[in-house]
């Protein structure tokens, strides 16, 4: 996870993001996942080019990732903290709090034959990587 510069004084606060800067690509692509129904669970793939950047602009999320160094889960719950998806990882997103808005800045355009849509397609696909 990654802590996003944040300026706070009397008037509130600005958090700030830059691609290039505090993602390690040029941001092709923004798209953000809201209203998400108590108990449902989205992503469930990987994708083969694309880096992602995620980050819970209000409520909170589970973001659980799996790649070549191992699995783990990160709890999404700060405006100002991000995390980094590198292309070839495995993505299941869950616990997602009333209100949660998770913003996803992605490294390419949408391209649906890009990406590892079943959990067998992903481990073969880094078996192969190894």
């Amino acid at each position: 996870m990654t802590q996003l510069k944040t300026f706070t004084d009397e008037r509130g606060s600005l958090t700030l993001l830059e691609g290039g800067i505090d993602v390690p690509f040029q941001i092709a692509r923004v798209y953000w996942l809201h209203s998400v129904p108590a108990g449902r669970e989205r992503g469930k793939h990987a994708n083969k080019i694309a880096s992602q950047y995620l980050l819970a602009i209000n409520g909170s999320v589970d973001v659980t990732i799996e790649n070549t160094e191992g699995r783990r889960t990160v709890h999404l719950d700060s405006r100002n903290k991000g995390l980094l998806v590198p292309a070839g990882t495995w993505n299941e997103l869950s616990n997602f709090s009333e209100n949660a808005v998770l913003i996803v800045f992605s490294s390419q355009l949408y391209r649906p034959e890009t990406y590892l849509n079943t959990y067998e397609e992903f481990k073969a696909f880094i078996n192969q990587s190894k």
